[in-house]
């Protein structure tokens, strides 16, 4: 039993299925032809030679030959495999001691034949030249298209390619992009911003067809948008990032906000949706995951509750469980009490609270000292390559935790009815509440919400505690 391995360096406009079929049909003939078994095949797309096996698809398949699952590699050629010496040497080792085969099909290379290792290595090492001739090519054509301030990858939606090279804006896209960023800032999922700009006429320029969720989600990381460009200039990991490089579409607040958001919560029952106030918001405290939107027939109708579905929890027996109903009428008393007590977190909402421009002004200066010392060559020289790496990563670890503060704040907006917080909806109530924690039953009995419920307002690191003392507060608690 064999595997096929395939990596291509660039599909293109291809697919993965046109960009690797070729490959497939001469290893599939060959392996007919010779009577070998195919297990399976690994492909590697839009990853370069040089990559480390341990990074790649390759790397399984060799543990399958060393643990005698399978008998060896196919591949079509043996620059297929790799174009690093070290990396394609140390490859073709593993499997000649675990007494397993590699044949480069194309080029006649199989490691059962006696003088294979010789001619698999010089061709390697020719293979590993090819690969530092195009790239220093590439790299002479790249730094002369900089120099020019002309535009070097895809050219994003809401540009155009102008007969200079640069970029310039398209105005109605632009405008697009815009209130995208500014939808996602908002909280709305991936499914919604793709069916808006769907809904607007807007397709890929590559494809001619509507945006797809990955289509969006590459949008919404593309730094272009900021005026941005990233030139690799040889060094892995090290690209040189220049800043008003062309004309910006989008602000970095804009953009922070956007990325800040880990994507809004969707359920798909929505006759249930509809009954539950906190979708989104509850979590179970044994597992942390979030709670779903289940129900269960009482009186000829659907009752919604909220429910952790995972396995591992349920075995266990610690599944959460709440009738929506129930949870949604003691997490909106607790806002309403918190509000009457003049509680900061919901104080603070209602004011209009300043810890989200706050956060980001956070997230602006930590890129800054990122940008500012990654930028700084004399710095580099200065502290050592190696010194400099360590101090632009703990900055970078910097900008990520600001980051990630960012996500857990959301923008400050009133309410519709500021004064009146009995009744609140889904959509007011998410801006009062950060996080509902749910615990199991301790018992297997009905307990009480204030006993076994954690609310957490936006902002908070503690959960509510209520007012002592109070009858009123001590009855609805125990409901």
């Amino acid at each position: 039993m064999y595997d096929i391995y395939i990596r291509v360096s660039q599909t293109g406009e291809r697919t993965d299925e046109q960009a690797t079929e070729r490959y497939r049909e001469r290893c599939y003939g060959w392996a007919a032809t010779n009577d070998l078994t195919i297990d399976e095949v690994a492909e590697d797309t839009d990853v370069s030679g040089s990559v480390k096996v341990a990074d790649r698809q390759l790397e399984r398949l060799i543990q399958k030959v060393e643990s005698g699952e399978s008998e060896g590699i196919v591949t079509p050629y043996l620059d297929r495999l790799g174009r690093d010496v070290i990396e394609g040497a140390l490859a073709y080792k593993r499997i000649k001691d675990a007494e397993g085969r590699l044949i480069c099909v194309e080029d006649g290379q199989d490691s059962a034949r006696a003088g294979d290792e010789l001619t698999f290595n010089l061709r390697l090492a020719i293979a590993q030249d090819y690969l530092n001739r195009v790239r220093s090519t590439y790299q002479a054509a790249v730094d002369k298209k900089v120099a020019e301030r002309k535009h070097i990858t895809k050219v994003p939606f809401g540009y155009k390619r102008g007969d200079d090279g640069r970029l310039a804006v398209m105005n109605r896209e632009a405008k697009l992009i815009n209130v995208l960023f500014q939808k996602r800032a908002a909280g709305a999922d991936l499914g919604t911003l793709t069916s808006w700009l769907g809904s607007r006429g807007a397709v890929n320029s590559y494809t001619g067809q509507p945006f797809t969720k990955s289509g969006i989600r590459s949008i919404l990381r593309n730094r272009t948008y900021l005026g941005e460009v990233s030139v690799q200039n040889g060094k892995k990991g090290q690209p040189r990032v220049i800043k008003d490089y062309h004309e910006p579409i989008l602000t970095p607040d804009v953009f922070e906000a956007a990325n800040a958001v880990a994507g809004a919560y969707f359920e798909r029952n929505g006759k249930l949706t509809k009954q539950a106030l906190l979708r989104g918001l509850t979590y179970c405290s044994g597992c942390g995951r979030r709670l779903r939107i289940t129900g269960y027939e009482a009186a000829g109708e659907r009752v919604a509750t909220y429910t952790c579905t995972y396995p591992h929890t349920a075995e266990q027996g610690k599944r959460a469980t709440i009738r929506a109903s129930r949870l949604d009428a003691f997490v909106q008393y607790a806002v309403q009490q918190a509000a009457a007590n003049r509680d900061p977190y919901i104080a603070a909402v209602i004011e209009g609270s300043t810890a989200y421009q706050d956060a980001l002004d956070a997230v602006a200066e930590a890129q800054r000292l990122h940008d500012e010392l990654r930028d700084d060559l004399d710095a580099q020289k200065q502290l050592g390559t190696k010194s400099w790496l360590a101090a632009l990563k703990v900055r970078a670890d910097a900008l990520e935790l600001a980051r990630k503060q960012l996500s857990r704040v959301r923008p400050a907006a009133k309410p519709k009815q500021a004064t009146n917080l009995s009744e609140l909806e889904a959509a007011e109530l998410a801006k009062f509440v950060q996080r509902v924690v749910v615990h199991p039953t301790s018992n297997g009995h009905a307990q009480p919400a204030s006993e076994r419920v954690e609310v957490f307002f936006t902002g908070a690191s503690e959960a509510w505690t209520p007012p002592a003392g109070d009858p009123e507060t001590l009855a609805a608690l125990r409901a």
